[in-house]
């Protein structure tokens, strides 16, 4: 018996996924049509048919505007822009598939937790429980400037905020018995109101009295997925998450990272078995391994580095353009995501590529290309084995993969990896469950 990997095709819903010039590819089947149904069911069906555990749709609710102090980089090169709302997406794609899990990101910094508890709830109803939460703070700061606050959260809050965000959401989640609804014609009674309880919640950051507007959906509550990457978001992470989504480039820094978050979880109490572990990753595939590596290189000649230094800047809420363009960069301390830019400095002093220092140019192509996942390249069979290595040298337990084009990449590996990965032993052939959870906990193929 193998243990199983878990796979997320991980996506935005917008021109441009998490490769800036990825667009621009002739396999690009979203350039000028992104919102079109057809495009997104059809890529449902596919990873259904594939057995992925579920779509990861990233999200983001503003341009970025950091760079240069405007919007013009990001616009010009469509990062991550127009963005229109996944949970929207979801019910459509749900509808043309039966077990495939989707998993939305939803910002606790713009949505109160009783909203925020409503819309996860209802999807949890639509889709038969294969809801997942991707649960952000949020670190644009034109986010927070259109949606009427006149500056972020501070970072040191944040996370503080957030804790007691989860305490009122897991309280709503209780608030019905699983019983209450009982709707007896007979005696008209369709909720026992004895099993409804207001949780009477006030504290520092939120107040809520009554009780969830949504009756106990198929999971209870949504799969938690977290991605903090600094010291808070991985406590965050450790007392919250189900499951981890960790980006790091070379397989050592996953390594560490999970080794870390394993000392946080047993710093608390909790069982080490309890959260799952998931890589982001791109994968590049060729019929003979001299073609994959002119497929990379071509799809990274795409990536232009203002582009990715604008979507970079975004992420950190930092001007990036401050530095000099080839220079050595230094550790650089920001509001926004801090891991994301740990990663081109702390990781690289080790020496994990090979050099010990990037210049910010070297950063924006990188970043550019995948936000900071590896590129896996090779044929099937070798994008297999560097699959199965990441996994057993980390102690990992699956992948969030980003297409460099949409939707042809994920059908290539649905297509041409993962009957190696299931001939193997090491990824399903069939469900075993019909819920989101029931997929995260299938660790063993038989």
């Amino acid at each position: 018996m193998n243990k199983m990997m878990h796979l997320n095709g991980f996506v935005m819903h917008s021109p441009m996924n998490h490769s800036v010039g990825s667009w621009l590819h002739p396999d690009s089947r979203v350039a000028e049509s992104f919102a079109q149904p057809e495009i997104w069911q059809d890529m449902a069906r596919t990873l259904e048919r594939g057995k992925f555990d579920a779509i990861f749709f990233a999200d983001t609710l503003a341009a970025f505007g950091n760079y240069r102090n405007r919007m013009d980089e990001a616009l010009t090169h469509a990062i991550q822009f127009p963005m229109h709302d996944p949970t929207l997406v979801i019910p459509m794609m749900a509808a043309v598939t039966k077990r495939l899990g989707y998993a939305v990101t939803l910002s606790l910094t713009y949505y109160q937790p009783y909203m925020a508890v409503r819309k996860l709830s209802t999807l949890d109803h639509l889709t038969k429980g294969r809801i997942g939460w991707n649960i952000v703070t949020s670190t644009n700061v034109a986010e927070a400037v259109n949606l009427g606050l006149e500056k972020m959260i501070p970072h040191s809050e944040r996370y503080e905020r957030a804790n007691e965000y989860m305490e009122v959401c897991h309280k709503l989640w209780n608030s019905w018995e699983p019983d209450a609804v009982v709707a007896d014609k007979k005696t008209g009674v369709f909720i026992d109101a004895s099993k409804v309880h207001p949780i009477n919640h006030k504290g520092k950051w939120f107040s809520c009295p009554g009780i969830s507007a949504v009756e106990p959906s198929p999971q209870g509550h949504p799969v938690l997925f977290q991605a903090g990457a600094s010291d808070a978001g991985r406590d965050f992470c450790a007392k919250h998450a189900e499951a981890l989504f960790g980006v790091q480039l070379t397989t050592r820094a996953l390594k560490s990272f999970a080794d870390d978050m394993r000392q946080r979880l047993k710093k608390i109490g909790r069982d080490s078995s309890s959260l799952k572990y998931i890589w982001g990753i791109q994968t590049i595939l060729g019929g003979t391994e001299a073609e994959a590596k002119r497929r990379h290189q071509e799809f990274n000649e795409l990536v232009p580095y203002e582009g990715g230094l604008a979507m970079l800047s975004g992420h950190t809420n930092h001007d990036l353009s401050q530095y000099d363009l080839d220079e050595p960069i230094e550790d650089i301390e920001v509001e926004g995501i801090q891991g994301l830019l740990d990663i081109f400095t702390k990781m690289y002093k080790a020496g994990d590529l090979g050099k010990d220092k990037l210049t910010m140019r070297e950063v924006g192509k990188i970043f550019g290309a995948t936000i900071g996942c590896p590129q896996i390249v090779g044929t099937p069979e070798q994008v297999a084995d560097q699959m199965e290595a990441i996994l057993d040298e980390t102690g990992g337990d699956g992948f969030n993969i980003t297409p460099s084009t949409v939707p042809n990449n994920l059908r290539e590996f649905v297509d041409e990896v993962v009957p190696i990965l299931q001939k193997r032993g090491r990824h399903r052939r069939e469900y075993s469950g019909e819920m989101l959870r029931d997929h995260l906990n299938q660790d063993v193929c038989g």
